[in-house]
């Protein structure tokens, strides 16, 4: 079990002891999808030309992958692309991007959700907190706290875990731009498991809102429309 915090009080160390044994955690929140791109110049194009506003990103430290965001204030697109293949065969947050790519091309990858605690999370999933950064293209540093990221690239119908420190620094909030077809986020994520009840084990609770869970099929994220007030606007 994760190390519980020794200056949190009492009352959240046993809220969140009797969560964990529980096996119950609060609601997640869909926050993230990644599509696997090629080359991000071309990315980019693809995305503003559907009306959308494309922030760069910036590398991730050692591992070889660099990205773009698309920002919706609650939930954020990511385009992601190995950069340096060396590097990210030498990294083990970089091989399973590297395998992804190799296995299934350029196309929607994996999801994430943002928990309301993610120490709680791994320890109820029994899964290491890792802490993780990206580097800004102005050399501002991003960190944030992930669980079961591995897990995710490994069998894609499961979500990541996500947790940023700092608010002010949440990628989906970065830049307080709109979008030029008036999106506003994402409409429903289509996730195809093998077993709808260990996807919700696994999330520790109910379905977030805005995922649609298909069981038999291809296993993991297979398409996402964004909300704009022209109706329903198709990524992937």
């Amino acid at each position: 079990m994760h190390p519980i915090d020794k200056n949190e009080s009492s009352d959240h160390k046993d809220q969140r002891e009797v969560a964990v044994l529980a096996g119950i955690m609060a609601p997640s929140s869909l926050v993230q999808a990644i599509v696997l791109v090629t080359d991000l110049d071309s990315a980019r194009h693809r995305m503003e030309a559907l009306g959308l506003t494309v922030l760069d990103g910036g590398r991730h430290p050692g591992r070889g992958t660099a990205n773009l965001i698309v920002p919706f204030g609650q939930q954020y697109l990511e385009l992601l692309t190995v950069v340096d293949a060396p590097e990210a065969m030498a990294s083990p947050q970089g091989r399973p991007v590297v395998g992804a790519l190799a296995r299934h091309g350029p196309g929607l990858a994996r999801w994430s959700v943002e928990p309301r605690d993610i120490e709680a999370t791994a320890a109820r999933l029994g899964q290491p907190l890792e802490e993780r950064r990206r580097v800004l293209v102005d050399g501002t540093t991003i960190r944030w706290r992930s669980v079961g990221v591995d897990a995710a690239w490994d069998e894609p119908w499961r979500c990541a875990f996500m947790a940023w420190d700092d608010p002010s620094m949440h990628p989906a909030r970065l830049g307080g731009l709109l979008h030029r077809n008036g999106a506003t986020g994402f409409s429903r994520l289509e996730v195809g498991v093998p077993d709808a009840q260990a996807l919700t084990a696994w999330l520790g609770g109910a379905i977030p809102e805005g995922v649609t869970v298909c069981e038999g099929g291809d296993p993991g994220p297979t398409a996402l429309f964004l909300a704009s007030p022209e109706g329903e606007i198709r990524i992937t």
